[in-house]
């Protein structure tokens, strides 16, 4: 495929988590001609010269001048309002990571200006692609799921804590079930005005699910168990775990070779990601599922004390 052919899409934001987990991808990838967007100069001229990027931006306004097939936006959650909006209103196709806003008002504005347009905007949920855990969203009929997700010394604002991390629990258990949520509960401990552990419970139909975050443990990490009739999963660090039925036990995981971003979910999120673009039709399923993910946090902060 030669560059006329690929995607050109743009990197608004090259820090630690577009470095790590999204460039490695991108970069390589035989459908997309990256192009690379931020003020640091400095950052800007070393990526470029490591991934042979020629396309780059120091202004985000250039960028949109140029008109790229779509935008990843990898900055500060602050950032996203303004970055979002301008792209949206320029029918710019956009990919943000979590959260959207801080506020769901926020959201709900950004979501509208998507709707009007008929513009994809997407939210990059990796954990949905994880092969561990996508392999569980096909099973039928769960009826609990529970989902830990800790680490050491970081408590935070309830706002920052639920909106910038705890989404990866929220939405992942959202995902895994189905129906509406309903009889939602939280218990929390709050001290100087920082959040440092919360478990929550609610009901999606006929499953049960709960979700817990201790920023204040001894040791970062996830874990999940899954439960439908007469099955068990318990998954470590999205990466291995165990199937249990009738008293026996199944290792499951994967080889050697493959990778971490693999195993993680970001090879399979990239490729949901460019199917999206490729759609004829706006969804606007894809703005409910938005939506009810980050309603879901604003219910959760409203209910701490």
């Amino acid at each position: 495929m030669n560059n006329s052919q690929k995607k050109r899409i743009a990197f608004i934001g090259l820090g630690d988590i577009a470095q790590k987990a999204y460039l490695p991808i991108v970069a390589n990838h035989s459908k997309i001609a990256p192009i690379l967007c931020t003020r640091n100069t400095q950052v800007l001229r070393e990526l470029a010269n490591k991934y042979r990027i020629d396309e780059v931006y120091t202004e985000v306004t250039i960028l949109i001048e140029n008109q790229p097939d779509a935008v990843m936006i990898h900055s500060a959650a602050e950032s996203h309002f303004v970055l979002v909006s301008k792209l949206l209103k320029a029918r710019i196709p956009v990919f943000v990571d979590k959260p959207l806003c801080y506020t769901f008002d926020e959201v709900e504005v950004l979501l509208n200006i998507a709707a009007q347009n008929k513009v994809l905007l997407y939210l990059g949920f990796n954990r949905r692609f994880a092969p561990l855990i996508s392999t569980l969203k096909k099973e039928q009929n769960p009826i609990q799921i529970y989902w830990q997700k800790n680490r050491m010394n970081l408590p935070a604002t309830p706002r920052v804590f639920i909106f910038d991390d705890f989404i990866h629990v929220i939405d992942s258990l959202r995902f895994l079930a189905k129906g509406t949520v309903e009889n939602l509960q939280v218990f929390s401990t709050v001290k100087n005005e920082m959040l440092e552990n919360i478990q929550v419970q609610w009901e999606q139909n006929a499953t049960m699910l709960s979700g817990s975050m201790n920023r204040v443990s001894g040791i970062t990490e996830e874990q999940i168990e899954y439960y439908s009739k007469g099955n068990k999963w318990q998954i470590e660090e999205l990466a291995f775990g165990t199937h249990y039925k009738e008293e026996k036990q199944e290792s499951i995981g994967f080889n050697k070779w493959d990778s971490t971003l693999y195993k993680r979910g970001f090879v399979d999120l990239i490729e949901d990601w460019l199917q999206a673009l490729e759609e004829d039709t706006f969804d606007i399923h894809r703005i409910e599922d938005i939506k009810e993910t980050h309603r879901l946090c604003e219910m959760i902060v409203q209910k701490i004390n």
